[in-house]
């Protein structure tokens, strides 16, 4: 590894990062809140600093090798958090709460440690949301874009059905894939924002929630989230948007600029559809014989849940922690499994559960017939089996995660509800979870080190675990310098 390349790489996206944080300034000036606008202009000011040094100490990259394109990877979203925190310091928070509110927007998680919102102006939840939209593009431009070129947990397959952006016929080159996701995102973007006015938000909501919405973010200016505007227009407005967010979105671009219909043959789109369906009658149907609620109230407020928790938004039109059991349980599985590959959505990803499933009903007909030849299919193509173990090796890397980050918040909490609620959350990029940290809660509360946990869980659940986890291997470290030979 040449970690020469990895500084110039990450110096080049953390001085356009800096350019970013002025927007939220102009916001702030324009309320006249000098505080927050300075905040952001000295913050644009060291994060484009430490990019422009980083790019002059560091190497021009000829060629990548893959430990170093892992490394760009892994750690851009690091620097990326911990210059996105530097504007939270100065307003006011504690390092870790700011490092967490950054890292928590970056990754599209929306778990927030805020809990008096109006101590802050609207520069600052319009940065919220904006961390939020670049966070969402870096991560589906990563997952569609970069990440099949490295062979990363057999990706390439999950995008074999729908024929997107990775399709070399298409881009056969990642920066044409990436502006291609970009005019996808710009779109969902503009006609959310177009929409949410039309139900009822001023420009300036209208815009901070349709930025988290197509990314699947959940940060919201209001301290009670959508519930708080009382618009059920809005809500199944982003309701929608959310659906969308949560989609594949090599599927958006085959739809939108080459009009194909073989998205609606493509198989995890189909069970995505048809979980959120299901889960949305099930739980329409507890809310009205347990919660007293009426048909179409509840089926506003199931729907909208449903979909916000299996597409890790974090938005709330209701403190769904007060819910029954059942309901409470519904959702939790929702958050594990997520929502599909190449989206803005987090969790394990509805493709993996449906070939997990397959791989162990076969294991299960080759019991009783043990020469049997029972391969795993994905929409009709055989499912190649290195790729088949990426995928179960992730899962039980996802599950140990899982437990160790829980185990720990609840042992450092004293509260097992808030400790596995918490995890997932914060893995799945969820947002908030049960007890304290409700959707009508906050994280505010728990120690440093539960903060830590969670902070590091939303990193590896933002990155896949696996392109974060390698480097925890002593060989990826065995070859590393700082400049190449030839330099």
């Amino acid at each position: 590894m040449i970690l020469a390349r990895v500084a110039f790489l990450i110096g080049a996206i953390l001085r356009w990062f800096g350019l970013a944080l002025l927007a939220p300034a102009v916001v702030a000036a324009f309320d006249a809140n000098r505080t927050e606008a300075v905040a952001f202009v000295v913050s644009a000011a060291v994060s484009t600093g430490a990019g422009l040094l980083l790019r002059r100490v560091g190497e021009p990259p000829s060629d990548l090798r893959r430990p170093d394109a892992l490394a760009v990877v892994a750690f851009t979203y690091l620097a990326l958090a911990f210059a996105g925190a530097l504007p939270f310091m100065l307003v006011g928070l504690s390092p870790i709460d700011a490092l967490f509110e950054s890292m928590s927007g970056l990754t599209t998680t929306g778990g927030t440690v805020l809990t008096d919102f109006s101590v802050y102006g609207r520069g600052i939840h319009f940065w919220r949301a904006l961390s939020h939209w670049l966070g969402g593009i870096g991560v589906v431009t990563l997952y569609v874009a970069v990440l099949p070129k490295l062979a990363i947990g057999g990706r390439d397959l999950f995008f074999a059905e729908a024929s997107g952006p990775t399709d070399d016929t298409l881009t056969p080159q990642i920066r044409k894939t990436a502006a291609a996701l970009w005019r996808v995102y710009l779109a969902l973007t503009a006609a959310a924002v177009l929409a949410l006015l039309v139900a009822g938000l001023s420009l300036y909501d209208a815009i901070v929630h349709a930025m988290a919405t197509v990314a699947a973010g959940g940060f919201s200016p209001h301290p009670q989230s959508v519930m708080g505007y009382h618009l059920p227009a809005v809500e199944w407005t982003l309701t929608f948007f959310m659906f969308l967010a949560g989609a594949n979105f090599a599927l958006h671009y085959r739809a939108l600029f080459t009009r194909s219909t073989r998205i609606f043959r493509d198989e995890e789109l189909v069970a995505y559809t048809g979980l959120v369906v299901l889960a949305s009658v099930v739980v329409t149907g507890l809310l009205v014989n347990k919660g007293g609620h009426q048909l179409a109230e509840a089926l506003r407020l199931a729907t909208f849940q449903v979909v916000s928790v299996i597409t890790s938004t974090g938005f709330a039109t209701a403190d769904f922690a007060t819910w029954d059991e059942r309901s409470r349980a519904l959702l939790l599985g929702l958050m594990f499994i997520g929502g599909c590959a190449g989206s803005a959505a987090g969790g394990l990803k509805i493709v993996r559960v449906l070939l997990i499933t397959r791989y162990a009903l076969q294991e299960l007909r080759r019991t009783l017939h043990p020469r049997a030849v029972l391969p795993v299919k994905l929409g009709g193509r055989i499912v190649p089996e290195p790729v088949m173990r990426s995928v179960l090796v992730f899962f039980l890397y996802y599950l140990l995660a899982f437990v160790v980050c829980a185990a720990v918040v609840t042992a450092a909490e004293g509260d097992m509800a808030i400790g596995v609620t918490g995890a997932i959350a914060s893995l799945a990029n969820a947002g908030p979870g049960f007890g304290a940290i409700g959707p009508m809660g906050s994280y505010a509360g728990l120690t440093g080190v539960s903060k830590v946990v969670l902070i590091t869980a939303m990193w590896l659940g933002r990155l896949e675990l696996m392109t974060a986890l390698v480097f925890l291997g002593p060989r990826v470290w065995h070859d590393v310098r700082w400049r190449s030979c030839a330099a």
